[in-house]
C-alpha cells in the first residue's frame, strides 16, 4: 500500500471514529430541570422530546412514545406507590429561573392529555409545589379517550429578599382508585399572568 492511499484510509478512518463517538450526544434525549432559555417568558411550553424531562419521581412508569406521529409522554402509576407530596409522584423540575419568574404572580398551568388505550384514567391530577414549603395541591380533572386541554391557576407567593433560589416542582398523574391507570401528556404550558406581587401585597 502506498502511503498516499494509507493516508486517506487513516482520515477515512479516524472521520468515522469521531462520527460515532459524537452520535450518541447527537440523539440523546433533553433531561434534567426545565427552563425558560429562549423564549420570553410568557409562556413556556414542554412538548416532543422535551417531554423526556420529566422525573419518575417514585415507582411511577414513564416513557416517550409515538402516538398519530407525535411524540407523548405515557404515564402509569399504581394505588399503592400513591404519594401526598408532588416530588414523589411523576414530576417536572422547574429550573430557578422560571422559580425567580413565577414568584409573586399568577400562574396558569395547561396541560394536553387523555387517558391511555390500556389502563386508560378517567381523571388525571396536577399540583405545583414550591420546594418543600406550599404547593397548590393536587387539582382533578375528568379526562376522555381525547386530547383535551385542562388547566388551573395558582398564585404564588412572593420570594422572601435574599432568598437563595431554589427549584419548583409540577406534578402530573392519574387518578387511580384500584390497581393501576395511566394517561398520555401532549404537552404543558406555563403562562405568568400580571407583575409580581410584592411580600404583603394583598
Amino acid at each position: 500500500m502506498s502511503d498516499r492511499i494509507f493516508f486517506i484510509v487513516a482520515v477515512l478512518v479516524g472521520a468515522v471514529m469521531v462520527a460515532l463517538a459524537l452520535l450518541p450526544g447527537m440523539n440523546a434525549l433533553p433531561a434534567g430541570p426545565v427552563s425558560g432559555g429562549n423564549t420570553d417568558y410568557k409562556r413556556i411550553e414542554i412538548s416532543g422530546n422535551q417531554l423526556n424531562r420529566m422525573v419518575a419521581g417514585g415507582e411511577s412508569e414513564i416513557e416517550l412514545r409515538q402516538v398519530g406521529g407525535e411524540t407523548v409522554l405515557y404515564i402509569e402509576t399504581d394505588a399503592e406507590t400513591l404519594s401526598a407530596e408532588a416530588q414523589r409522584s411523576p414530576h417536572f423540575v422547574l429550573a430557578t429561573d422560571l422559580e425567580t419568574i413565577f414568584a409573586g404572580r399568577t400562574l396558569r398551568v395547561t396541560v394536553n392529555a387523555r387517558a391511555a388505550d390500556r389502563y386508560g384514567s378517567q381523571a388525571i391530577e396536577l399540583n405545583y409545589a414550591l420546594g418543600n414549603a406550599e404547593a397548590s395541591g393536587w387539582q382533578t380533572f375528568l379526562i376522555t379517550k381525547e386530547f383535551q386541554d385542562v388547566s388551573f391557576e395558582y398564585d404564588l407567593p412572593p420570594k422572601n429578599v435574599g432568598a437563595e433560589p431554589g427549584y419548583d416542582y409540577f406534578a402530573i398523574r392519574p387518578v387511580v382508585p384500584e390497581k393501576q391507570r395511566a394517561l398520555l401528556v401532549r404537552s404543558v404550558v406555563f403562562e405568568p399572568i400580571g407583575p409580581p406581587r410584592a411580600m404583603g401585597d394583598e
